[in-house]
């Protein structure tokens, strides 16, 4: 009956083979759809490791982050703690070092690396990150 629905006996064998029809391609095709939780974990400990060769990767950067934030604070400190020392001894050219304590050379460097330094941690704390 199939073979004359198909043509030929070999067109029914290659349809209904248990074993290479295409029947059982298909049906293999459509089980390997199926995302178990093996393979979830499977991808995601290669996406955690893909993350960490990243992060790797960034290590000199991050050396350097550091330097520019603690020179920047070591800049914002000293003027700071100049500004205070000028405040208590009623220094008369306490306007001229709140100038530039306030000038484009100490405030933009040093709110900029803090705001970049200290957003970082922030935003991914936020967004409920690890």
């Amino acid at each position: 009956m199939f073979g004359n629905l198909f043509g030929t006996k070999e067109a029914v064998k290659n349809l209904v083979d248990k074993d290479n029809g295409l029947l059982v391609t298909a049906g293999t095709a459509f089980s390997n759809l199926y995302y178990s939780d093996q393979e979830k974990a499977n991808d995601s400990k290669g996406i955690r490791d893909w993350g960490t060769e990243q992060l790797k990767a960034l290590h000199p950067f991050r050396v350097t982050q550091r330097i520019l934030a603690f020179g920047a604070l070591f800049l914002w400190l000293a003027t700071g703690l100049n500004i205070i020392i000028m405040i208590w001894i009623d220094h008369p050219r306490l306007e001229k070092m709140m100038e530039f304590g306030f000038s484009d050379f100490v405030w933009w460097p040093t709110a900029l690396v803090f705001g970049l330094y200290f957003a970082g941690g922030a935003i991914n704390s936020l967004k409920g990150g690890k």
